[in-house]
């Protein structure tokens, strides 16, 4: 056993050696290139995360399957953003049919709104239900880490069904 005197004597050979192996190196007379990820796509499916909400099987849908949203009813999803900061766009791709007064959506990243709009007529009563439009849903500098986009409707003739959210690097 090396007691703490002999640990010292040990630790101080264990830096001069290195001190003297490495040359005792100098600061780099060149510039240091930090090497970032280029910002990357996230896109999830309307039916997970977690909140409010029914699911409803559409065949058009891009797994089959949508998120049911009323008024008054909110869903969150939470996602980690791979690569550099930087400025993205949402984007919703749903359904809605022709049946009265649209509903208002507010989409928040985590707790910030970066959108509020009316959503757009999809198609008539019956096939608007599985016929699919892409709204932008807004911007946002977004940084490497993880978040939460939250969906709130408010007001309409009922619902909407939320296909898929694309967020998407700018430029």
């Amino acid at each position: 056993m090396i007691t703490s005197r002999a640990s010292y004597r040990l630790l101080a050979f264990a830096v001069a050696a290195a001190g003297a192996a490495c040359g005792n190196p100098v600061a780099p007379s060149e510039p240091v290139a930090v090497v970032f990820s280029p910002a990357k796509a996230v896109a999830f499916e309307g039916e997970s995360g977690s909140g409010d909400g029914q699911i409803r099987e559409r065949s058009r849908a891009s797994a089959g399957r949508t998120l049911h949203l009323g008024p008054g009813e909110s869903r969150r999803w939470a996602f980690a953003m791979p690569g550099a900061p930087a400025v993205f766009s949402v984007s919703l791709i749903y359904a809605n049919g022709q049946e009265g007064e649209n509903e208002m959506l507010t989409v928040m990243l985590d707790g910030v709104r970066i959108s509020r709009f009316r959503n757009r007529d999809s198609g008539d009563a019956v096939e608007g239900w599985n016929t699919f439009i892409t709204d932008s849903a807004g911007r946002s500098m977004i940084a490497t880490g993880s978040h939460t986009l939250t969906l709130d409707v408010e007001g309409g003739d009922g619902c909407v069904e939320i296909d898929r959210i694309e967020i998407k690097p700018e430029g």
